[in-house]
């Protein structure tokens, strides 16, 4: 009988898992992308009209975007290795915002201290090195192709790689 309310508990815990993904980290994602994408290219869009189009800020605004889907690409790597490898991590973190939500007490303390697994100091590096480069590259582009699309591609680049590279989890 333990083995059966183990793996029932385990197989719980994934798909609270895959909720805590779905609707906390995908669900904001793909408006928030539409809004950059929109307005990104809406300042590329108004460089048109304006007749200033041309091939150096296509170029550059596509590196823009192109640079923001490849951290997005990458993030959302890392949220799929952590739902495969740490369910019980996310699905601890829903458990709480389930009793936030319903006004319940926790029962037992939780740990806040995140998770603690080989490489989490790289991840944090990754983290600063993906947000300096895109701030980076958005003052450096920010002459050339202008505000909007210079801070707004790289976000409508990162936001639509997260919805695409995790789309099996939107869908099943």
């Amino acid at each position: 009988m333990p083995k059966i309310v183990t793996a029932q508990h385990r197989a719980g815990e994934a798909e609270r898992a895959r909720l805590y993904v779905k609707s906390r980290l995908m669900m904001p994602t793909i408006p928030l992308g539409m809004v950059a994408l929109l307005t990104g290219y809406g300042g590329v869009v108004v460089a048109w009209l304006q007749e200033k189009l041309t091939p150096e800020v296509f170029f550059s605004s596509s590196i823009l975007f192109v640079a923001g889907a490849a951290w997005g690409w990458v993030h959302a790597q890392y949220d799929r290795y952590l739902l495969n490898r740490y369910p019980e991590y996310l699905a601890r973190k829903q458990k709480v915002l389930d009793a936030v939500k319903g006004h319940k007490k926790r029962t037992r303390e939780v740990s806040s201290s995140g998770l603690n697994h080989p490489g989490r100091k790289l991840v944090l590096v990754g983290y600063i090195v993906g947000l300096a480069s895109q701030f980076g590259l958005t003052v450096y582009f920010i002459g050339e192709v202008g505000v909007y699309a210079a801070v707004f591609l790289p976000w409508a680049g990162y936001f639509n790689a997260k919805v695409i590279a995790l789309r099996d989890l939107l869908v099943g």
